[in-house]
């Protein structure tokens, strides 16, 4: 178990995907506010399910970010990318007109300022910069997009990180060496890879310290 550099309590702050992530909690809530006065009970409980999502996404990066381990932080990661492609599906469906069921359903004139949006078209349009002249609809889908990518780029840190404390961990115990003697070339290991061990117990890169 490879674990954290930084502990810490309030760091997830500073991380870009916590901001973004705040940033479409919000977003979120401006579109499905929509929907708050809507007859249809299937619209109602899309608008729980979208904010319960956006809200996932968030809560998930401050979880991971406490838990003792980079393996933890890392899974906890995937939790929220889980909790974001839900929610950009939903999305979706609605670009798509699942939830037009005639009536006083949902419009595309509510989301879509009277211009009629395609899924395809809307594929093409960049996450950054932000075009807040967009729908809020088209917006939201848009910071799932960027939000995907910048989740996707913090595990992939992650995972080079836990590769190379395993490496030295690996090499350790590779040497057949038990006890005191494999404790002792552990040490010299992390020393000569650019680590230090700091009292707790943490190994972090002497550029760090």
């Amino acid at each position: 178990m490879t674990m954290k550099q930084s502990f810490n309590p309030y760091g997830y702050k500073d991380l870009l995907a916590y901001k973004k992530a705040e940033e479409l909690q919000k977003a979120c809530a401006a579109f499905t506010a929509l929907f708050s006065h809507s007859p249809h009970f299937t619209l109602r409980s899309l608008q729980d399910q979208m904010d319960r999502s956006a809200r996932s996404i968030k809560q998930n990066i401050v979880e991971g970010w406490k838990r003792n381990s980079t393996k933890e932080y890392h899974q906890f990661l995937g939790f929220s990318l889980g909790a974001n492609a839900e929610l950009e599906e939903d999305c979706d469906d609605i670009i798509k007109g699942v939830y037009e069921t005639g009536g006083r359903g949902l419009k595309r004139e509510e989301w879509g300022e009277g211009e009629k949006w395609d899924i395809e078209q809307v594929q093409k349009l960049p996450f950054y910069p932000l075009n807040s002249r967009l729908p809020l609809l088209v917006q939201l889908k848009l910071r799932c997009k960027e939000m995907n990518f910048l989740l996707t780029k913090l595990q992939q840190s992650l995972e080079k990180k836990m590769q190379e404390g395993d490496g030295v961990l690996k090499g350790a115990w590779g040497t057949g060496e038990r006890g005191k003697k494999g404790n002792e070339w552990l040490e010299k290991e992390i020393e000569a890879r650019g680590f230090a061990r700091l009292p707790d117990g943490q190994l972090v890169p002497k550029k760090n310290i």
